[in-house]
């Protein structure tokens, strides 16, 4: 109901933006693949930094996403029932901060500029997931710690907006190589978190395995330190 195959069809895109997008088009743009071009977006320093930071996130994104069910019966105790139904709520608290995340990136980088634009979001929310990671195993009660798992990834799914929006700013017309890259690197953050929250849980563990949460969540928000959006493109 509300997309357009173009922007030109679309009612809410005005006047200014379809001039811009124009220019955009007018620039030439190869699109021929070489080993130096795929060579330079890997190598490209903020590509990596950016990539480095999401494979952090998601180690923390994975362990809310995977694991709050078997914390939930396993540590606060929930019969299998109430635990599945508990453990629904995360994700749902993740949705609305991935919308809300969006949002706040377009006014920071109209209001900040688009390196503190981008940045903002992660630096901040991070750290705060893994605080609410700490909430979940410092609190008495069951129903504490799951709200803290749902603020906790709510804060984490607040960045998924800059991740993505800050890769295509960053890499332009290499922007389908550089966000392979990316969500590669997400993927390396489960993969990595798999065989570790696991063994932690299997020991149980589980403070440890928040604490490490926590730990990975400060990495990614302080990688994004090293981001420079204002810079050119990838290739």
């Amino acid at each position: 109901w509300y997309g357009r195959d173009t922007p030109s069809e679309h009612a809410r895109v005005s006047v200014e933006e379809l001039e811009e997008l124009q220019q955009e088009r007018a620039a030439t743009t190869d699109t021929r693949i070489s080993f130096a071009r795929v060579t330079g977006i890997l190598l490209n320093r903020n590509v990596l930094m950016v990539t480095l930071s999401y494979a952090a996130m998601n180690y923390t994104y994975y362990l809310l996403s995977n694991w709050s069910f078997l914390y939930l019966i396993q540590e606060q105790h929930f019969t299998v029932l109430e635990g599945g139904w508990m453990a629904s709520l995360p994700p749902l608290g993740a949705a609305l901060g991935a919308g809300l995340g969006g949002v706040l990136t377009e006014v920071f980088c109209r209001r900040l500029g688009v390196r503190w634009g981008y940045r903002l979001t992660p630096v901040v929310s991070l750290p705060l997931a893994g605080l609410f990671l700490l909430g979940a195993i410092s609190v008495s009660s069951p129903y504490a710690a799951v709200a803290c798992l749902v603020l906790s990834f709510s804060c984490v799914e607040l960045t998924e907006a800059s991740y993505w929006a800050a890769t295509m700013r960053i890499a332009k017309a290499d922007t389908m190589a550089a966000t392979g890259v990316l969500n590669t690197g997400g993927n390396l953050g489960g993969i990595v978190g798999i065989p570790i929250v696991a063994y932690l849980s299997g020991h149980q563990a589980w403070n440890l395995a928040f604490i490490t949460g926590l730990g990975f969540a400060v990495v990614a928000a302080l990688l994004w330190l090293r981001v420079q959006t204002d810079t050119g493109s990838a290739a």
